[in-house]
């Protein structure tokens, strides 16, 4: 089923049209199935798109196979279905009128009809159209009646998208107490009259994997050149690849982790008896401090997987604020702090937790206003009995903490969560979207998972947060020196052990089907 180069060259991409009546998400939808956050203009005001843009999609970079072109929204359906029903050489066909008809009647210099007449021309030059519908709005309604009506006859394949079903009732729309109504049965009905046959749920905003496919496989359903059709399919296949490649390397960010914070200790040395516990303070802010900015370097990696890449913040305006209203318990005491986007384009996620960590991703589908909560909370921060594994020897004068296994199981939950979350979230822009990934997560059960960390806590060059390991070790301790479990026969190397539990995490992170 391979393609050659010779026939990439000759390949003759599938034009879609997306239309749809104005402000229901058509370059939203754009922006989720392509993967590009920045792609055409996105607000809450009625006639955003004003003109045709097109996004390309290319088959492993090389083959343009599909453009998908963003129109502008319907508003005057209902006065152009008007015009045609009054055209003498409508009347003459006894009402029947196709996609020239529609174009001939349309004003052409009448500025109400503009935004109209620039998306039947854009169907009119298209292989098929992707008819993009609000869930939310009665099928009823005057604009949109009539707008099935002239698809209706356009003599062109149209698939139908149901967009914001995420929305759906009981999911209140606003603050003030509005919810959003259901019409997917009326919907159905309504298109099934109108003889609109190929329907497709895909959410701009809530990212389904296999709505994406499906409507892929439509698509290709739809391509009149049989080459064309064939490297739509390949192009299928890419897709569920690439997104069993983020899947897997998500796992791999979460073990990775997990072992180094399992792993990781902090010694104190020459400890006095009358200052031990001065140090113990210290010594476990610093545990605190680095195991803080080690889950958020895993989920800054997390974010890139995903799409969500750094960025400066040159068009955002960052604003830390408190929330005394959400209380982060993994590291308790006072509320946590976020990071928001306020008044831009685009979107910006942070952590900040007691002002260990100011970091940000830019990453515009998050939304204006998004933010992700402060990644570990209280169990490291006031008291610590449940969180800290601490111990001072005071014939050695030495001085140890590590974590205990609570916060482990934080991270995994966490981890898991914001996986989740990562691989649904469109790339629509939202007015106001809170990602906060919180500690009173419910816990995951990976069976053989607490064994294998509490392995990784015997031996100090599993994790990447110790510092040099001394070379003033026993006969017996020799082993635990960085690169030599790789000789050895006792223990798995830290590559293996993570190896090993990245593959246990598919208990919590399956692969796509």
């Amino acid at each position: 089923m391979q393609v050659t180069n010779e026939e990439l060259r000759a390949l003759k991409p599938l034009v879609v049209a997306v239309v749809g009546p104005t402000n229901e998400g058509k370059t939203s939808i754009l922006r989720t199935l392509t993967s590009d956050p920045n792609f055409g203009l996105v607000n809450a005001y009625n006639g955003t798109t004003v003109r045709a843009e097109i996004q390309k999609i290319f088959y492993k970079g090389v083959a343009e196979i599909l453009q998908l072109v963003d129109t502008p929204g319907f508003q005057t359906s209902g006065e152009i279905y008007e015009l045609l029903m009054e055209d003498e050489a409508v009347a003459a066909k006894h009402g029947a009128f196709d996609l020239d008809d529609l174009l001939r009647v349309v004003p052409q210099q009448d500025e109400d009809f503009r935004h109209d007449l620039r998306a039947w021309r854009e169907v009119a030059r298209c292989d098929a159209v992707i008819f993009v519908v609000n869930v939310v709005e009665n099928p009823k309604q005057y604009l949109l009646k009539h707008t099935l009506t002239l698809l209706k006859n356009i003599n062109k394949p149209v698939v139908v998208a149901y967009n914001n079903v995420h929305v759906a009732s009981p999911t209140p729309l606003d603050a003030s107490g509005a919810t959003a109504v259901d019409y997917r049965v009326e919907w159905d009905e309504t298109l099934r009259k109108n003889s609109f046959f190929l329907v497709q749920e895909y959410d701009a905003h809530a990212r389904s994997f296999g709505d994406e496919i499906e409507l892929f496989e439509k698509l290709a359903a739809l391509a009149r050149e049989p080459l064309t059709q064939r490297v739509l399919r390949l192009e299928i296949k890419e897709r569920r690849a690439r997104e069993l490649r983020r899947l897997e390397r998500s796992r791999e960010i979460l073990a990775e982790l997990l072992v180094d914070v399992a792993a990781y200790r902090e010694i104190k040395t020459d400890v006095g008896q009358n200052e031990w516990q001065i140090q113990l303070t210290r010594l476990e802010e610093t545990l605190k401090q680095n195991a803080v900015q080690r889950e958020h370097n895993a989920q800054l990696e997390l974010l890139g997987t995903w799409g969500f890449h750094v960025g400066a913040l040159d068009r955002e305006m960052l604003v830390v604020e408190d929330d005394a209203n959400q209380r982060d318990l993994l590291f308790g005491g006072g509320a946590k702090r976020h990071v928001s986007v306020g008044g831009g384009v685009g979107a910006t996620v942070g952590a900040v937790v007691g002002g260990a960590i100011d970091a940000c991703v830019g990453g515009l589908s998050f939304g204006t206003g998004a933010i992700l909560g402060g990644f570990l909370g209280g169990l490291l921060g006031g008291g610590g009995a449940l969180a800290y594994n601490s111990k001072y020897d005071p014939k050695s004068k030495v001085l140890t903490a590590r974590v205990q296994k609570s916060v482990c199981d934080a991270l995994l939950a966490r981890g898991v969560e914001l996986v989740k979350k990562l691989q649904t979230r469109g790339k629509a822009l939202e007015d106001s979207v809170q990602l906060a990934i919180g500690a009173d997560l419910p816990a995951i059960e990976i069976p053989g998972l607490d064994g294998a960390l509490e392995e990784c806590a015997k031996y100090d060059d599993y994790s990447k947060l110790n510092k040099a390991v001394s070379t003033n070790f026993g006969a017996k301790e020799w082993r635990k020196l960085p690169g030599v479990a790789r000789f050895s026969k006792e223990r798995k190397t830290r590559e293996q052990t993570i190896k090993a539990i990245a593959e246990s995490l598919k208990l919590a992170i399956p692969d796509v089907e």
